[in-house]
């Protein structure tokens, strides 16, 4: 949904409770129940759909790229391991199946880039013992294993996301006009109950101004850190779950190269979180989002014992 028909949303909220608080005027008119029963209706479809509806494409390719750069730079940092354990053993056969250059993955289409995760999470899983010596861990072999699944998921969905999103948006659309094709009615009766009514009909008139909404400020910003030397933590696992509310999904979202994560729009109240990263302690907290105020929170992690 665009702004300008969130701030038309408010202005239809804002006349609905007037209504609502002035059956005693309104009752008069017979055809007025009608017309406000359907333009409440299309008012709570409004809420449904773009609840459902994303702003447009863009999320879902943002989230693909992310998510690939990630499993990218997760293959070369293990590869680099390997590289090291290969290159002293003189084991050549390895090093020939684990050896890639970034850039190669990088120009790789997306089935091919998926293929040679499984294949390369593969080749180094028999050999983990010995790589382990160059700091090679199983979490960063099950961290690939989640990575190259979540972008299996994601890379094969965006058409089909581009399609729902445009159906989602034209449906708002027509929701809205039809809402305004009512209201007018509606402005119509109200109106026509200037010289009885004035006072009820300025009030109405007030609330059918659009009044443009000022720009949304970021919900929410998380930084995490290396607690010992301050540095920012990228690729952190950071989980965010409202605490009650009609929302309770779940958001699993990594931490960028400064080790931060944003969320422009969250619901005002509770959130619990997790936050996950290799060879340090999980953390977990409560943080609370306001309306308007951006909440910041700082975790640092330590190393696991």
């Amino acid at each position: 949904m665009k702004d300008h028909q969130r701030d038309k949303l408010n202005m239809y909220v804002l006349v609905k409770d007037f209504l609502l608080a002035s059956t005693t005027i309104t009752g008069r008119w017979n055809a007025f129940a009608a017309l406000f029963a359907s333009f409440v209706d299309y008012v709570a479809e409004i809420f449904r759909v773009s609840g459902l509806q994303k702003d447009d494409k863009t999320g879902v390719t943002k989230s693909k790229s992310q998510l690939r750069k990630l499993l990218i730079d997760q293959i070369v940092d293990i590869s680099v391991k390997c590289i090291a354990y290969a290159t002293v053993a003189e084991d050549n056969e390895f090093l020939s199946l684990i050896k890639f250059a970034k850039g190669a993955l990088q120009k790789m289409a997306d089935a091919d880039l998926v293929k040679t995760a499984g294949t390369f999470h593969a080749n180094v899983l028999p050999k983990l013992a010995l790589v382990a010596d160059y700091d090679l861990v199983q979490a960063e072999l099950d961290e690939l294993l989640t990575l190259t699944s979540d972008y299996i998921a994601i890379y094969t969905k965006p058409k089909g996301n581009i399609k729902e999103t445009a159906q989602l948006t034209a449906k708002v659309n027509t929701i809205f006009a039809l809402a305004d094709k009512v209201l007018v009615k509606i402005d119509a009766m109200i109106q026509s109950a200037q010289k009885k009514e004035p006072a009820f009909v300025a009030e109405y008139n007030s609330k059918r101004i659009i009044i443009k909404t000022p720009s949304r400020t970021r919900a929410f910003l998380m930084t995490v850190l290396n607690d010992a030397t301050g540095e920012p933590l990228a690729k952190a696992k950071v989980m965010i779950k409202a605490v009650s509310g009609p929302d309770l999904a779940k958001i699993v979202k990594r931490t960028g190269l400064q080790g931060n994560i944003t969320k422009d729009i969250l619901t005002d109240g509770g959130y619990d979180y997790e936050v996950e990263y290799n060879g340090c302690v999980k953390e977990t907290g409560t943080f609370f989002v306001n309306n308007g105020v951006t909440t910041k929170v700082v975790v640092r992690l330590k190393k696991s014992e």
